[in-house]
């Protein structure tokens, strides 16, 4: 069994791949990775030689669900999931993270990367209640990564700009 950790750094490193590949895909600046560290998460580098910090966050419907689908429950079935708890889980984070930001001392922008852990609710599910989401203006961006249904491709969507 992993320690706790070494899960973290591992669903650190993954949301990690999957943002700088939909980043660099999508867009015209491409970003590599320069280092790991704790306070922000990652930094990233662009062709420009641009610093970028990058905070790396997942998100679970509760802390029940976390266990499950980190195989670390009993539970079988985890009952009925609501997405407006999913919404609140989700500006809950999005809070949490603002605050911890104000502490780093960093001469270059950070970011957010979300990572949607739900199996139940996607990408479409957020858009379609994107008034509900709070927006924190401190970071350069909060980009949301998620699938969709049946649709098993990763989605990224900059949440500040929706």
């Amino acid at each position: 069994m992993k320690s706790h950790n070494e899960e973290k750094f591992a669903l650190e490193n993954a949301a990690v791949d999957i943002f700088l590949n939909l980043f660099n895909i999508n867009h015209k600046d491409q970003y590599e990775l320069v280092e790991r560290r704790e306070s922000p998460d990652f930094v990233l580098k662009s062709l420009e030689g641009e610093l970028l910090g990058l905070e790396v966050a997942h998100l679970f419907y509760d802390p029940e669900e976390a266990k499950m689908l980190l195989g670390r429950s009993d539970n079988k079935m985890h009952g009925i999931e609501k997405f407006n708890d999913l919404m609140n889980a989700l500006n809950n984070l999005l809070k949490q993270k603002e605050t911890k930001i104000l502490k780093y001392e960093s001469t270059y922008p950070t970011s957010l990367v979300i990572r949607n852990a739900s199996p139940i609710f996607g990408m479409s599910d957020l858009l379609r209640d994107k008034e509900l989401i709070y927006k924190p203006s401190i970071f350069r961006n909060v980009w949301f990564v998620s699938k969709d249904g049946n649709y098993n491709d990763w989605l990224m969507k900059d949440i500040l700009m929706v």
